[in-house]
């Protein structure tokens, strides 16, 4: 019966331990090739690209949509806003914080920052894809190249 009951014991403890830790397992983003976008900066709809720390929502690229942060004026991020965590689950979408200063997918309450996508709270625990980006003077270029 003492046997019995450590074992037991041994189990409960080893289900209440590992319950408790991340889920570090998670199916991948889908991965969505694109044409590549050509967007010319100085075209009035780009203002907000025009400062450091600007954004612009681009919903017709990625798998469901694309972030584009303005890092410096020769450096932006271009981050899908399909999250990272449960990725294939319909509100899995990342959109700008009301304060301007974190991504956050509303559906899991995860957020990321924008210096590099990486999730800063909630279940998320990889950061956003991040594609390829090049300027050019006024021209960007976003591509599917995956960069993470």
């Amino acid at each position: 019966m003492g046997l019995v009951k450590s074992v037991i014991t041994i189990i409960l403890l080893f289900v209440a331990f590992t319950a408790c830790e991340p889920q570090l397992t998670d199916n991948p983003i889908p991965l969505i090739t694109f044409a590549d976008v050509v967007i010319n900066l100085s075209l009035p709809e780009y203002t907000a690209l025009r400062v450091d720390g600007g954004f612009k929502l681009l919903n017709n690229i990625g798998v469901r949509g694309v972030i584009l942060y303005r890092v410096s004026n020769t450096s932006f991020h271009a981050y899908e806003r399909n999250c990272s965590y449960h990725p294939n689950e319909a509100g899995a979408t990342v959109d700008i914080h009301s304060s301007n200063l974190f991504m956050q997918d509303f559906s899991c309450n995860s957020t990321f920052n924008f210096s590099e996508g990486q999730p800063q709270g909630g279940p998320a625990w990889r950061p956003l894809r991040q594609y390829h980006t090049d300027v050019t003077a006024n021209v960007l270029t976003i591509t599917s190249d995956v960069i993470n």
